[in-house]
């Protein structure tokens, strides 16, 4: 075994212990990060039932469900109206994902979410999932290219790597954004469906009574 073979493998083996270690302190992060969010939206939707809104400043109103959030996009009536929706955590994350595709929701009257006109139509969804899902494809076989023709061109292991420098970013980036638009129609659509059925069993249930 060569120097330069051992010098691979010990290189590997950093850069999967670092990856690990890297992988160990976000999930601890996130527990942390967990336990916060439990507590201060506890005491903030606490605080909110018991305060009538008109004594309730709206500043931290709209402060306190942006942070509930996770956004500053996103305004406190949509807010308090995705947390009452059958689960609520889902339907937020779904919201602040899908915002841009949908119509504003009305503050005055009953709040409702809706698809933006171009959007409504469920053959337009589907063809435009279609349409992402094989960009996302061709941009994941750009950002691959070198390492996937790489025994098919002879191509030396130096200038494989020089390729893929370049290469993985760009093709890289391009299928992100693709499986991000993908994932804001179909979490969207997910959306409407719990609201809907969120809706129809507000409609049985004030009929039962």
């Amino acid at each position: 075994m060569d120097v330069t073979t051992v010098t691979k493998i010990i290189v590997a083996f950093a850069t999967m212990l670092g990856v690990w270690k890297i992988l160990y302190e976000i999930k601890n992060v996130r527990k942390s990060h967990l336990r916060e969010e439990y507590e201060f939206s506890k005491k903030f939707l606490s605080e909110v039932s018991e305060t009538s809104k008109k004594e309730f400043h709206p500043y931290p109103l709209e402060k306190g469900y942006q942070a509930i959030a996770g956004t500053d996009t996103v305004k406190a009536d949509e807010v308090e109206y995705i947390l009452s929706l059958e689960d609520p955590v889902q339907c937020l994350k779904d919201y602040v994902l899908s915002k841009q595709l949908m119509e504003k929701i009305k503050t005055v009257g009953d709040l409702q979410l809706n698809f933006k006109s171009k959007y409504t139509k469920k053959w337009v969804r589907d063809w435009l999932k279609g349409m992402y899902f094989i960009f996302y494809l061709i941009c994941s076989f750009f950002a691959l290219a070198p390492f996937i023709i790489q025994n098919h061109f002879k191509i030396e292991l130096s200038t494989m790597v020089t390729l893929l420098l370049f290469t993985i970013p760009f093709g890289g980036l391009y299928a992100w954004g693709s499986v991000n638009a993908f994932m804001k129609l179909k979490r969207g659509e997910c959306l409407i469906e719990n609201q809907n059925k969120h809706t129809q069993r507000i409609i049985i249930e004030t009929g039962k009574t």
